[in-house]
């Protein structure tokens, strides 16, 4: 028989408790937030800054650089509300986004500075000055003068104005100098309009004659020869 002592320390199990399920899972366990703001921002700032590295090709980047760095700004803004979760890349695309708009610039200040210095270069190039040629020098269309010495109111190879640089007259020539490998001169008289007036006078190594009239235009000497007014 038990006595009533013994059966009042009888220990009894605790009454039953159902299982309760977490759904939640446990802390560990449990999705961290994210930021695909600042992610996408990262991203696009990042083809930016690589694409401005390229010539030509870069202009691209004056939109996506932008885009860039303003979806990486709002991603750092959505990062303080989230933990942190994502920025890191939040402001490496904000650093991305400056870099390239940085390139941009420097690209587009490069080729204005090249234009500038192309136009000034064309601009500021003024043709050299002739000055009226004298009786016993050629005009500014004749050919270079030649080696030989000639004597006042002579004239050497060149083209000259009938009535302004040289008069009307018969001129004679004595031939190119000995030393002359080809020793061919000629004298040709041109119209007003450059059109030539008779067969032009030649000489390959003797004198030469050629009459200048009053409505000749111009008068073409040719060769190593020095021709003076015949006496």
């Amino acid at each position: 028989m038990i006595s009533r002592g013994t059966a009042m320390t009888q220990q009894y199990p605790p009454p039953y408790q159902p299982y309760q399920h977490h759904y939640g899972g446990p802390p560990s366990y449990r999705p961290q937030p994210s930021n695909g703001i600042g992610t996408g921002g990262f991203v696009v700032a990042l083809i930016g800054a690589v694409l401005s590295l390229v010539p030509f090709l870069g202009i691209v980047s004056w939109v996506i650089s932008p885009v860039g760095l303003v979806l990486s700004i709002v991603g750092l803004t959505a990062a303080t509300r989230k933990n942190g979760a994502g920025r890191g890349l939040a402001i490496a695309g904000v650093v991305l986004g400056g870099v390239g708009l940085l390139i941009c610039m420097l690209w587009a200040i490069g080729f204005a500075g090249a234009m500038e210095e192309s136009r000034t270069g064309t601009s500021t190039y003024t043709a050299p000055s002739s000055s009226a040629p004298s009786s016993s020098a050629p005009s500014s269309s004749a050919s270079a003068p030649t080696t030989a010495a000639a004597p006042a109111g002579s004239f050497t190879a060149g083209t000259y104005t009938v009535g302004s640089e040289i008069a009307p007259g018969r001129y004679r020539t004595a031939g190119a100098p000995a030393d002359d490998i080809f020793r061919y001169c000629s004298a040709t008289r041109e119209s007003t309009d450059g059109a030539t007036i008779g067969s032009p006078e030649t000489t390959s190594g003797g004198p030469a004659y050629v009459t200048v009239r009053p409505g000749d235009g111009q008068v073409e000497f040719s060769g190593d020869c020095v021709w003076s007014p015949a006496s």
